[in-house]
């Protein structure tokens, strides 16, 4: 129960003078929450079933070096879902940060031990009731945190054409194991282009869906304002199967406002082999002109495959949106300022299912599990306290704009059926060196995020696809056979809320007419 030196405490906290004859007062408003707490956690927590005997988990174990080349998984398991539904026959990794109940989540972290969930993410009972072969968890950045590949302690994920090279993060494991055709598809998170980045760097379809169209239901929380989970897959079509098999309201989720009840989310996959004859004839297409960095490979890349569409007797023109060339800045507040509040175990403010045995482990913070986090975190920690403290209003002016930049890329969307520009503004860079210090990951961070963002910010639906290879980047060639390297380029669109079925289409017609490894 409290006592008075809890009652001092609190008030230090708060820069609040407790005057004397208060004291008491406030020690007896403390107890009431004693009472509270204690009638609360005398009663069962209160969480999703797994169906053990119809889903059993076979196989459960951490995969051997030899067997994890890539460093792409974090654990290995064997669950088969229902015969003759969609997903029959196809393989699928969750990035771990999604639940899979009595398989251990590693986080890509050793700063909490032997967190194994009790139940299901909603999204992997339904990969299973639509027939799919659940085979692991895919390996993560340190806390999901991190657009590269190199920030956990086990290693760095190995870009699968490039021994050295980001894999992308933070689905790092993901990008890896799927563009190795070591899975056939794969549902990751994204709350800044974590799903977007890797698939860029590793040669994939990764698709962004419309904020809430996914449930978030029993995946680990950055910022409930952003989070995102969704495909990620070789194949347009495969990525369309496998949203069609995710997504819906579930009844638990409060970021679901306005997504349609699972029997009337589309037949993506029907919708996209339906378009094969017509493709993109017709549409209009709007090129970024914010969206293009320095990079003259990656620029030209995108802009020569952009041409294509023209080819294929879609209207292609430039438009612009100004202030899209500042949304990093407005993610760098929303994501940190946020996100540092949701490591602290504050998830307020929201209805949804609360993993409590995570934060169970992980709380309170200490000295050693900071420096296990390492420099994503521990920046994202010290950024955010500073900014609370003296940027108070920030978090709200920076929700306020991303309103703004929704609002005018919604006016150029009224005119066209979609936007593109390059996914990343330049190739996967070499991994940092894990002990190099907080701002050489900064620094090697830099500008990969530029992009990808908005659509975060925006809650507007976002896919990236592959478009051919591009050298990498003049600092990253250190000898003469670097020259030989072929690094992944992807291309993204960004179309109306919950028009998914577009951006599919879009993404299987410039699969259908060419082979990105080729052009």
């Amino acid at each position: 129960m409290a006592t008075l030196s809890d009652v001092a405490a609190a008030a230090r906290k708060l820069l609040f003078a407790i005057p004397p004859d208060h004291e008491a007062d406030y020690l007896a408003l403390l107890k009431i929450t004693d009472r509270a707490v204690a009638a609360v956690m005398e009663v069962p927590d209160y969480r999703i079933p797994v169906d053990e005997v119809q889903y059993p988990r076979k196989d459960v174990h951490q995969p051997l070096p030899e067997d994890n080349k890539l460093r792409g998984w974090a654990w290995k398991v064997t669950i088969q879902g229902k015969p003759g539904r969609i997903l029959e026959g196809k393989t699928v990794c969750f990035k771990d940060t999604i639940c899979i109940a009595r398989v251990p989540q590693i986080f890509g972290t050793t700063a909490i031990e032997d967190f194994i969930p009790l139940s299901d993410a909603k999204v992997v009972t339904r990969v299973l009731d639509h027939g799919g072969l659940v085979v692991g968890k895919a390996m993560c950045e340190n806390f999901s945190h991190g657009p590269c590949s190199h920030s956990t302690p086990f290693g760095p994920v190995e870009n699968p054409y490039a021994t050295g090279f980001s894999a992308g993060g933070s689905s790092s494991g993901c990008g890896a194991l799927i563009g190795s055709g070591g899975v056939d598809m794969g549902v990751g998170g994204d709350q800044g282009g974590s799903i977007r980045i890797p698939a860029s760097h590793c040669g994939l379809v990764g698709l962004k869906p419309t904020f809430g169209l996914v449930p978030y239901t029993g995946v680990l929380s950055s910022d409930p304002a952003l989070d995102t989970v969704g495909p990620m897959a070789r194949t347009a079509l495969d990525a369309a199967l496998l949203l069609q098999a995710i997504a819906g309201s579930d009844n638990i989720d409060d970021r679901q406002l306005g997504a349609p009840l699972p029997v009337d989310v589309p037949k993506y996959s029907e919708l996209v082999l339906k378009n094969r004859e017509k493709g993109v004839k017709g549409l209009r297409i709007g090129v970024l002109k914010e969206g293009f960095g320095s990079n003259s490979s990656v620029n030209d890349k995108c802009r020569n495959a952009i041409a294509k569409f023209g080819e294929l007797d879609a209207t292609v023109e430039e438009v612009s949106v100004p202030l899209h060339l500042l949304a990093p800045q407005i993610s760098h507040i929303l994501n940190r300022f946020g996100s540092s509040q949701t490591r602290q175990g504050r998830q307020v403010s929201r209805r949804g299912w609360y993993i409590n045995e995570f934060w169970e482990k992980l709380l309170p913070w200490t000295q050693d599990k900071y420096e296990k986090a390492k420099y994503y975190v521990t920046g994202t920690a010290m950024c955010a306290e500073y900014g609370w403290s003296r940027y108070p209003t920030a978090y709200g002016r920076a929700m306020n704009l991303s309103r703004r930049l929704r609002d005018e890329y919604d006016a150029v969307l009224s005119e066209y059926d979609m936007v593109m520009m390059p996914t990343v503004p330049q190739p996967a860079r070499r991994h940092a060196a894990y002990d190099s210090g907080p701002l050489a990951w900064a620094n090697a961070a830099a500008g990969i995020g530029t992009n990808t963002p908005a659509s975060n910010l925006t809650g507007h639906p976002t896919i990236t696809f592959p478009v051919g290879f591009v050298p990498p980047s003049a600092d990253d060639i250190l000898q003469p056979e670097d020259h030989n390297i072929k690094l992944p380029c992807g291309l993204m669109a960004m179309a109306k809320m919950f028009d998914e079925t577009t951006l599919l289409k879009v993404t299987d017609a410039f699969e259908q007419a060419y082979n990105w490894k080729s052009l």
